[in-house]
């Protein structure tokens, strides 16, 4: 084509008519309204799965009650009250969370303040243990710990104690909803309630005895001794007001030594 049939051709161009303006806005219009809802389809699944695994992490806190109630009594004399108070949203019980209980590798004589044992790791100054031999038992605190001995203050030990006593280290632990979101638990270390759990919106414990029958709640405290089986019912919500998810976890446990 010579350059001046190019020009020619230049000058008759028309560009686009209205027409087919409205036309190429209105495809646009339709496919960002796609691309748009896509976005936003893409956003709320999202946000729903976040909130959804934020409902179900927090609901796992029954788990660890589950796990730590499995414990209650450990450590702790075998013919004392092991569950203090209990009640549809709070219990209280003696158990070594830790796995400090040891016991006595050697005999030790009555005044004795230095005991031999199998493993002095978990037991820290200030420490009230439990010397249990077979339905008696007897109190001391701890001065210092290492690992396979354990030092207490004078006058020592009270009585002679044979190889193969146990040694525990109890603590109270106590577990209480608030009624509106948050799970507070007191692990015995003198820091009080600390929070556990939050964005809990229902929590419940239900008792069951000897007979694997549930207690009414009016007889729950004269029936503390009869416990010997907790069920834990918690209920998360996610945080926010947008796709808002909530998750019931619900747990079952037999302590071992009630």
């Amino acid at each position: 084509m010579s350059w001046r049939r190019a020009a020619r051709a230049a000058r008759d161009g028309r560009g686009f008519s209205l027409p087919e303006l409205l036309v190429s806005c209105g495809v646009l219009g339709l496919v960002m309204a796609g691309v748009a809802g896509v976005l936003a389809t893409g956003r709320q699944v999202s946000v729903e799965g976040d909130n959804r695994a934020q409902a179900q992490q927090t609901a796992r806190a029954a788990m660890i009650i589950e796990e730590e109630l499995r414990l209650a009594g450990y450590g702790f004399p075998a013919a004392q009250q092991k569950i203090l108070a209990a009640s549809p949203t709070g219990i209280t019980f003696w158990a070594d969370l830790i796995n400090a209980s040891t016991r006595i590798t050697a005999n030790a004589n009555a005044g004795d303040t230095i005991l031999n044992v199998a493993s002095g790791t978990g037991f820290a100054v200030g420490d009230v243990i439990y010397l249990m031999n077979s339905d008696q038992f007897w109190t001391v605190s701890v001065s210092s710990a290492s690992a396979t001995t354990i030092v207490v203050p004078n006058p020592g030990v009270p009585v002679a104690l044979p190889q193969g006593v146990q040694v525990g280290r109890p603590k109270q632990i106590r577990y209480l909803w608030n009624g509106i979101d948050t799970v507070f638990k007191d692990a015995g270390t003198g820091l009080g309630f600390q929070p556990l759990a939050t964005g809990v919106t229902g929590f419940q414990l239900t008792y069951f005895d000897t007979s694997d029958v549930a207690i009414p709640v009016a007889s729950l405290g004269a029936s503390l001794n009869l416990i010997r089986r907790v069920v834990v019912t918690l209920t998360a919500q996610s945080a926010g007001t947008d796709e808002v998810r909530s998750f019931t976890l619900t747990s079952s446990v037999r302590p071992r030594n009630l």
